[in-house]
């Protein structure tokens, strides 16, 4: 009893002397909670956003090609509760347009296509009112005047429509400006760079992107949906509405070349450091693909958006941020490639609206070692 009493004083001396306290011991044990590394910190904020906007989807982040952060959040179908993980295959949206410039600029090189020759060379029953002077190069710039979307100049059916289909409605709507006079994006830009890619090789866009893209990055969960082939690790899309969360989701032979491709995040990082070296394309190709125009005509490339982004601390020059995500029902992707960093964000989800260009510049932020908030998110990025 008079060794425990001793203990006691001795305890108590130590606390009045040094300042310490029972109170001091809850704050070292609260601050152990706070996350430490890049990873937990990312993760960290990401989980703000399942809070807060029902986010569910995957993230990958990655410095020099290797993932610093990847993980999944919440649910690929809410009404099973079978949650999302990395081989959860999503749409992802335009997103798909990046894919279908790539492929445009293999077959230049290959000299299947010729950027500047008329489209008639390759798609011959496309009306002449549209058709007359419109190439690949004014397509992929979208400075066609072409219809903003399909769905304005047609019906969607609840069934898988062929190339030709969507000829036949894109012949029955007319130019909104004389071509490369003006920017507007337009999925039928693509989605008739897309046709052009299957008149020219013979072969339909998914054949052909599994050929020159997916084979040889062994991008194993990609592809190229329709209803009669929907993968079977594929999330189902949501949308947030007034009174809850609802499965929404496109018809997407409708958004052929503009908006039916499904991949995962780690599939999209082999693509995205292939874009690094020479796998796919030549410096060449690359230099046009990464032509971006001023911000009037979009700041548009061929299939991506070229801007300047802000560096870490202590850099003051401001980087070149090549990218491109997609919106859809039910989904939302983003990429974007931080190249004088060699960091990368890729997000996909299943469920819209969520605000993720907000998220990934937040999860940049955090890769270059600030806060998420530090700074603000300027008019470029």
């Amino acid at each position: 009893m008079k060794n425990t009493t001793t203990k006691i004083i001795i305890l108590v001396f130590l606390f009045s002397v040094f300042g310490i306290t029972l109170t001091n011991f809850d704050c070292i044990r609260t601050e152990e909670k706070f996350p430490k590394s890049i990873s937990e910190k990312i993760d960290h904020h990401i989980k703000k956003y399942v809070e807060k906007d029902h986010y569910q989807g995957t993230v990958i982040v990655a410095k020099e090609g290797k993932a610093i952060h990847k993980s999944a959040y919440g649910y690929s179908n809410r009404e099973e509760k079978i949650k999302n993980t990395i081989e959860t295959q999503f749409l992802i949206g335009s997103l798909t347009k990046s894919f279908v410039a790539v492929t445009v600029m293999q077959l230049v090189e290959k000299e299947i296509l010729d950027l500047h020759a008329p489209i008639q060379s390759y798609i011959p029953n496309l009306k002449n009112e549209l058709s007359e002077h419109l190439t690949l190069h004014i397509l992929l710039k979208h400075q066609s005047g072409l219809s903003p979307h399909l769905e304005r100049i047609t019906n969607f059916e609840n069934k898988d429509v062929s190339s030709q289909e969507i000829i036949q409605i894109i012949n029955t709507s007319s130019l909104s400006f004389s071509p490369s006079t003006q920017y507007q994006y337009s999925n039928l830009n693509y989605t008739l760079s897309a046709i052009a890619v299957e008149n020219a090789t013979g072969k339909n866009f998914a054949d052909v992107l599994q050929e020159y893209t997916f084979d040889p990055l062994q991008m194993n969960n990609s592809g190229v949906e329709r209803i009669a082939n929907r993968p079977k690790n594929r999330a189902k899309g949501y949308h947030k509405k007034a009174f809850g969360i609802e499965n929404d989701e496109n018809i997407v032979s409708y958004a052929l070349g503009s908006g039916d491709i499904y991949s995962t995040v780690e599939d999209l990082l082999k693509w995205d450091q292939a874009l690094y070296q020479n796998t796919l394309l030549s410096n060449k190709s690359k230099a046009l693909l990464f032509k971006g125009e001023n911000s009037e005509f979009g700041n548009y490339g061929y299939g991506f958006r070229i801007h300047e982004y802000q560096r870490g601390r202590n850099k003051g020059k401001k980087g070149i941020l090549t990218r491109h995500g997609g919106t859809m029902d039910g989904f939302m992707s983003n990429l974007h490639r931080y190249t004088d960093d060699r960091l990368t964000v890729i997000i996909l989800g299943n469920i819209r609206p969520f605000p993720i260009r907000n998220m990934t510049f937040e999860l940049k932020e955090i890769a270059l070692g600030l806060e998420a908030n530090e700074r603000n998110r300027t008019k470029f990025e």
